[in-house]
């Protein structure tokens, strides 16, 4: 029972690979993807105009999947910006702040309070825009991004039972 790779196989690997390129270079790869879908929809059906309307098919099921992520994104960057210029952020953060003097301090109150905050509203943007908010705080006293990312994510006393 052998395993038999197609043209279409190919066209698959090689546009993925040049698009791993092309991210690696940090070029657009969207023509790239509209060229990869119409070699691949041309040597599957034959069809010129089939394989024109599965372009705009693919434009459709992809912004049908991504755009409730987008939204999100938006708003949540929307949100940020409007606390920074209004201020609020630093009122929001003040009680804190206080707390937040050393690296590993930023680290583990950001980790703990994101923790507590995830019991009652995950998943929700709240959660983001509060770790976006607590950020420059952490920076201030040393934490570099990473690290704060680190404790955004981190998933606090979850003990996994499994290797």
């Amino acid at each position: 029972m052998g395993v038999e790779l197609t043209a279409l196989h190919w066209i698959y690997v090689s546009f993925i690979c040049i698009i791993i390129a092309l991210m690696v270079w940090r070029k657009d790869t969207s023509l790239v993807c509209m060229v990869g879908i119409f070699l691949l929809a041309i040597t599957a059906t034959g069809s010129l105009p089939l394989s024109i309307s599965t372009i705009f098919k693919s434009f459709i099921y992809a912004i049908t999947e991504l755009l409730p992520t987008i939204l999100v994104i938006s708003i949540i960057v929307s949100m940020s910006k409007l606390l920074t210029i209004t201020g609020m952020n630093e009122v929001m953060i003040a009680p804190f702040a206080k707390l937040i003097r050393t690296p590993s301090l930023a680290y583990w109150t950001i980790g703990i309070l994101m923790m507590m905050i995830s019991w009652f509203f995950w998943p929700s943007p709240a959660v983001a825009l509060l770790g976006a908010v607590l950020l420059p705080v952490a920076v201030r006293v040393g934490l570099p991004a990473l690290g704060v990312a680190k404790a955004i994510k981190r998933n606090f006393f979850n003990v996994n039972v499994l290797p």
